[in-house]
């Protein structure tokens, strides 16, 4: 999957979930975020669930991409990527000042991962 011209790579469960250092890291930490709009943005939403990836998953994305991500073990995190996009996108919009959409989802980072 590409999201802003970045290559994110996914694994299939009931749906498609994201590795959260990706997606964090290549992402979130292209928008800025100094906007006390976007930090309530944060803590008015429903948060996003993360699941950590089995043995199988994590050498699936190990071996689809190592070279640009470094190896995934079962410590890493995944979440919905549609839910997401969504608050990828509603936070982009925030941004832009154009932000219209309500969204139902947020982004939680614990022990700093």
């Amino acid at each position: 999957m590409t999201v802003d011209g970045v290559r994110i790579p996914c694994v299939v469960r009931e749906k498609l979930y994201g590795p959260v250092r990706v997606l964090e890291e290549q992402l979130l930490n292209t928008l800025s975020t100094s906007s006390g709009a976007v930090n309530d943005a944060f803590q008015s939403r429903r948060l996003l669930v993360s699941k950590y990836l089995t043995a199988s998953e994590a050498a699936d994305l190990t071996c689809a991409a190592a070279t640009k991500y470094g190896p995934f073990t079962c410590k890493d995190l995944v979440v919905d990527v549609d839910e997401f996009l969504e608050l990828f996108r509603y936070l982009k919009s925030l941004l832009a000042g154009t932000a219209a959409m309500p969204i139902t989802g947020g982004w939680v980072q614990i022990n700093n991962r």
